[in-house]
């Protein structure tokens, strides 16, 4: 407890001072120049804007502020405002392919990777810099700074990515299961990329038909490239892991990285999902000597920059590492990180090393029922005993689309899906990190798609009325000022995503033996998140989650002779379920909680009573 109180206060310490650093007041401030310029590099010719500032209508020497993006076809950012006057060049390039620049767009691969080499290297050169080179931007625009950073420019000082890919592979999948939406209140881009980035980014013209060499872009644009190639790994049913990814995924290059690096995100991006910070932090802090700060946002701020301080801490980054001010951001925490929980943020930030955690197994099993309003399949800690329950298998079809929502908000009852659910929490219980939820089962095919969520659930405001969630009007959200205000759902903590074909690795498929047990691991997103006193946790099975994966077609191997070989109409049935082998206790959820009790069953109140049914020592049994 010391400990944190202490990097806590050494936060707050140096974000205080931070706020405080600005230009000197006697400084005076710097007149901005812009010059738009056409650089040659190896994949074709690189559209550059810079802004760098004069005095009194002389040169002034400054550290560049880079960004290298492919959405100028949508209008270029006019940051540099924010920089010049202080001494900073800003530079803005379109990446290849795109906008005002010539040559294939590359979707992430080794043309981008290069020509962010070129660029930096180029500024390094110019007469208005001083050699130092900062790379920042949001979403694409931070990704191609790591893509930049992991090919080691010597002059790249340090970079800022801000809600960016780290590996495009997991931009598009996750467990060989291809992404639909992106945002719980969805934006126009998920399901849409890579086509919207070839043919919205790509392939429209350049727009500045004032520049010598227009036509010459127009023609590198214009030409097919590697549009085929792109969409084909984009919308793969079976996306192996192939060289195509490996050249695209920069967290296989973090060993190289050494410059110091600000990593921020949102725990609630489902747009760039949250593991890209956290993989590359992970990767980074125990490669790179240089200082490596992440800095998360809630769990309820989707894609975009985290709040609090970073606007300020990103000030002083730039100042420090490329000004040389001593300003103390030097000795930042290694994680700023915005906690959350079912009510939304707590406005409640952690500053501090990565927290250390302790992992909890949670048994999904089958528990005796004592009332009509008892719920029987429970989450527990401790392990189910062979032969004191009836021990059939069960399981739910496959063959039926599913909707996260629906799912949930009839959990109970089964339908697609399955539902366990812990004794209520006796305390509020933090989790960081990635939960692992562990599956041993059985299906009549060579494969099945699995997508289980955990829930925050919370008794008061979420009642079961016939095992159907009936939430409570005095329990309500509202999305935004203008919206109106409703009874509050049954929304995900997080989500997971496992193509039983690929519980080995994403490099090489490995089917099922139709009919035989397996097992396989859904390593779900990572959070920072305060499961409250009182609250339940769920786990819902699914094999379907049409919300947020696009659906694959039904597998005809292994279960056409399934229903061959089916006696009968129940043994048909069989054929398309989902098998879950309960009995086994090989079903589990695994918790990382910070701070967690020594006693595993200290974790519940298992004397806790909801109308007229209380839990004692794992057996619902009322006194």
């Amino acid at each position: 407890m010391r400990r944190r109180t202490i990097a806590t206060l050494l936060a707050t310490t140096i974000l205080g001072a931070m706020m405080a650093i600005g230009p000197s007041a006697s400084a005076a401030p710097y007149t901005p120049v812009m010059e738009k310029l056409s650089i040659d590099t190896k994949f074709g010719k690189l559209y550059v804007e810079v802004t760098r500032p004069e005095n009194n209508g002389k040169m002034v020497k400054g550290p560049a502020v880079v960004t290298l993006s492919p959405y100028s076809v949508l209008g270029r950012s006019n940051v540099a405002e924010g920089w010049v006057p202080e001494g900073y060049v800003h530079v803005w390039a379109d990446v290849i392919g795109t906008g005002n620049s010539g040559g294939c767009y590359d979707y992430g691969g080794e043309r981008e990777r290069r020509t962010g080499y070129e660029l930096v290297e180029w500024i390094a050169k110019q007469p208005w810099s001083n050699g130092k080179v900062g790379m920042i931007g949001g979403s694409y625009n931070g990704t191609t700074a790591w893509a930049t950073a992991a090919e080691r420019p010597p002059h790249l000082t340090t970079i800022i990515p801000e809600a960016a890919i780290a590996r495009w592979y997991s931009y598009a999948y996750s467990g060989g299961i291809r992404y639909s939406l992106n945002n719980e209140n969805p934006a126009d881009e998920g399901l849409d990329t890579p086509l919207a980035f070839d043919f919205g980014f790509a392939i429209p013209p350049p727009v500045d038909v004032e520049d010598p060499s227009w036509a010459d872009k127009v023609a590198s644009t214009v030409t097919p490239c590697d549009e085929v190639a792109h969409i084909e790994h984009g919308y793969d049913e079976t996306p192996d892991y192939d060289k195509f990814w490996v050249e695209r995924d920069y967290l296989m290059d973090a060993k190289g990285i050494d410059i110091p690096v600000l990593i921020s995100h949102n725990w609630g991006d489902w747009n760039v999902k949250q593991e890209n910070a956290t993989m590359m932090y992970k990767a980074l802090a125990k490669y790179n000597s240089a200082k490596t700060s992440l800095y998360m946002g809630t769990r309820w701020s989707g894609h975009g920059t985290p709040g609090g301080k970073y606007p300020q801490t990103v000030k002083a980054w730039f100042d420090h590492y490329l000004m040389g001010k001593d300003n103390g951001i030097e000795k930042l925490p290694d994680v700023t990180s915005e906690i959350a929980d079912y009510d939304g943020t707590l406005k409640k930030w952690y500053s501090g090393p990565w927290p250390k955690t302790r992992n909890y197994k949670l048994y999904a099993q089958m528990t005796p029922t004592t009332s009509p309003s008892d719920y029987g399949w429970k989450l527990l800690t401790s392990k189910y005993r062979p032969g004191f329950l009836p021990e059939e298998d069960i399981g739910f079809p496959m063959n039926a689309p599913n909707a996260e929502t629906h799912a949930n908000h009839h959990g109970r009852l089964k339908h697609e899906w399955m539902w366990f659910e812990s004794p209520p929490l006796k305390k509020d219980t933090r989790i960081f990190g990635e939960i692992k939820v562990k599956l041993w089962s059985k299906v009549h095919r060579t494969w099945v798609t699995m997508t289980p969520v955990i829930v925050d659930y919370k008794h008061e405001c979420h009642a079961s009325v016939a095992n159907q969630h009936a939430p409570t009007v005095d329990c309500t959200t509202q999305t935004a000022p203008s919206s109106p205000v409703t009874p509050r759902p049954v929304i995900p903590v997080t989500r997971g995503f496992l193509d039983s074909r690929y519980r080995n690795g994403l490099a090489e498929q490995v089917p099922l033996e139709p009919g035989k047990e397996f097992g396989a691991t859904v390593v779900m997103k990572p959070q920072d998140y305060v499961f409250r006193k009182g609250h339940s946790i769920a786990l819902n099975i699914m094999t379907e989650n049409i919300e947020w994966a696009v659906s694959k077609a039904p597998d005809p191997m292994g279960s056409q002779d399934c229903l061959a070989s089916a006696s009968g109409p129940e043994d048909a049935q069989l054929c398309a379920k989902f098998n879950i082998i309960w009995n086994t206790n090989k079903n589990q959820v695994i918790l990382p909680i910070v701070n967690g009790p020594k006693d595993p069953m200290d974790l519940f109140n298992f004397k806790h009573q909801h109308g007229d049914v209380c839990i004692i020592e794992d057996l619902p049994v009322c006194p």
